[in-house]
């Protein structure tokens, strides 16, 4: 999953300033972000020694991921050509950190993500904080 993230961080500046004025630079500005951030990520997380650490990482690079898909979206009807395979590469790299993510709970011992559950909000005590 680094060698997809660090694969579309290199080349992400040049294809976003070939949309030129067809999107704002703020959008422009938010995706390379995002793009960076996923690869960073998943840097820092591998380079960390334990699960913990590794687990913090990668749900970053999972939010950062899902934003630079967001981001996608928000580039809008402007025509780009490399648009499919960002989206591509960004669904898989999500599939393994989901992946990643879920084997390093299991293997701290904590529950998997969406098993809590919470009673609705109607229902809840009043004086209580969750």
């Amino acid at each position: 999953m680094y060698r997809m993230a660090s694969y579309l961080n290199g080349r992400c500046n040049t294809d976003v300033a070939r949309l030129g004025t067809r999107i704002s630079l703020q959008v422009a500005h938010q995706f390379v972000r995002a793009i960076t951030s996923v690869a960073a990520n998943i840097a820092e997380g591998y380079s960390r020694g334990g699960n913990a650490d590794r687990l913090r990482f990668y749900t970053y690079a999972l939010g950062s991921a899902r934003e630079a898909l967001a981001w996608i979206d928000a580039i809008g009807d402007a025509s780009w050509e490399p648009r499919d395979e960002y989206r591509e590469i960004l669904v898989q790299i999500r599939r393994q950190l989901l992946t990643a993510i879920k084997s390093m709970r299991i293997a701290l011992g904590a529950p998997p993500t969406g098993s809590r559950k919470h009673l609705p909000i109607a229902h809840r005590n009043r004086g209580s904080q969750s």
